[in-house]
């Protein structure tokens, strides 16, 4: 392993699991060494559970930790994947970018926008490398729609994402020991999880930004609350999310949530438009589009003359295995050639993506009220929006 890039993952829960198991695979490649592995539970650490997971792990020559800078100080990573829950975050980004260590980032990176950006500015102080868990930026059909999109003007976006509240299943952290959900699933817990919008609606924003390289100017948001007693079953997040978008290059968004409990159904849609043509996501994804100089055209063209293919299908799983692999490799890359150019966003550009969605959870607050991100950002108006609360 001479020569391989040292990695620690903090963090082994159902997310952290899914970097192991691709970690694992670049340390097969010999790209890697995993160095070490830091989770507060015992049980998480134990080779046999990873492995249920994570088949490609050997535990080997790796060391386990339940502190963080116990490993900092012990194991000397040169990079650190952060999966932590997004409430829990007590400064370690922070310390960790202080000595040095570049940095991989799960989103969301924290609930509580001042947090974020006191690590964001750790970062760029200490110049290191860093990324945050958007993998769908690596998947080839998303990859193909940014490259499509280049010179074009995005008038409108929409994803419209069809799920239950189970969704994500029952997480590792032993939340009932740390003021969260009894039965663990934090991503029904509007504490843990920040929403939906938040703890999911995050990647369908960041890929609208990805698509149309173009930021979010302003938000309004309106949220279907679960009934009161619901809760203790199915937690307190929202049922459904209607989110609008304003960019800054004038197109608008759409992202529409739902998120049942008992239904166990998932579905999606998504389109994107520019001002001459239509992106679907079919069979193959395709674009409409026509290309004829004779417009308009003295009779209506087939669907076959303004259908182009943009790239084959079957559609790859924008969330799955490769696309995790992918980012954590080009991270990997990037250190090691000392080439930024591989790294697809970094800590303060993700921000972008974070900010719309914190501020949308403020906007249905106040009865749907546009919400301008650079307002959220900065202004006293929405400081009480930004801050951890007391106790949490």
């Amino acid at each position: 392993m001479a020569g391989a890039l040292k990695v620690a993952v903090i963090g082994v829960g159902q997310r952290g699991l899914q970097h192991v198991e691709s970690l694992a695979q670049l340390q097969a490649d010999e790209e890697v060494q995993i160095a070490a592995l830091v989770d507060p539970y015992e049980e998480n650490l134990a080779e046999e559970k990873i492995q249920s997971k994570a088949p490609s792990y050997k535990q080997g020559s790796t060391r386990l930790y339940s502190d963080v800078d116990e490993m900092i100080a012990d194991a000397k990573p040169d990079a650190v994947w952060f999966v932590i829950p997004p409430n829990q975050h007590r400064g370690e980004i922070e310390r960790v970018a202080g000595l040095g260590i570049s940095i991989f980032a799960e989103k969301p990176q924290s609930l509580f926008y001042d947090e974020i950006k006191r690590q964001a500015d750790a970062i760029d102080d200490a110049g290191i490398a860093s990324t945050v868990g958007f993998q769908k930026r690596y998947d080839p059909w998303y990859t193909a729609i940014h490259d499509y999109m280049e010179g074009k003007q995005m008038s409108s976006v929409m994803t419209v994402s069809l799920g239950s509240v189970e969704g994500h299943g029952v997480k590792h952290t032993h939340t009932e020991e740390q003021g969260g959900p009894a039965n663990r699933v934090w991503t029904a817990n509007r504490a843990w999880s920040g929403t939906s919008i938040v703890e999911a609606g995050i990647h369908q924003t960041d890929q609208m930004r990805y698509w149309s390289r173009d930021d979010v100017e302003w938000v309004q948001a309106s949220y279907v609350n679960r009934p009161d007693h619901l809760h203790d079953a199915q937690g307190d997040n929202p049922v459904a999310y209607t989110v609008i978008y304003g960019f800054k290059g004038g197109g608008i968004g759409n992202l529409i949530f739902t998120k049942p409990a008992k239904s166990y159904f998932n579905q999606r849609y998504e389109y994107i438009h520019t001002p001459e043509s239509h992106v679907a996501f079919e069979d193959d994804l395709v674009v409409y589009s026509y290309s004829g100089s004779d417009y308009p055209p003295s009779d209506r063209p087939s669907v076959e003359q303004v259908r182009t293919v943009l790239a084959k299908g079957p559609e790859p799983s924008a969330m799955g295995p490769e696309s995790t692999r992918d980012i954590s490799r080009q991270f990997v890359r990037s250190i090691v050639e000392d080439n930024p150019d591989l790294r697809r966003n970094s800590f303060r550009s993700s921000m972008q993506s974070l900010a719309p969605v914190l501020a949308a959870n403020v906007s249905d607050s106040l009865g749907g009220e546009r919400v301008y991100i650079d307002e959220f950002e900065n202004s006293d108006k929405y400081a009480q929006y930004r801050q951890r609360p007391a106790g949490l």
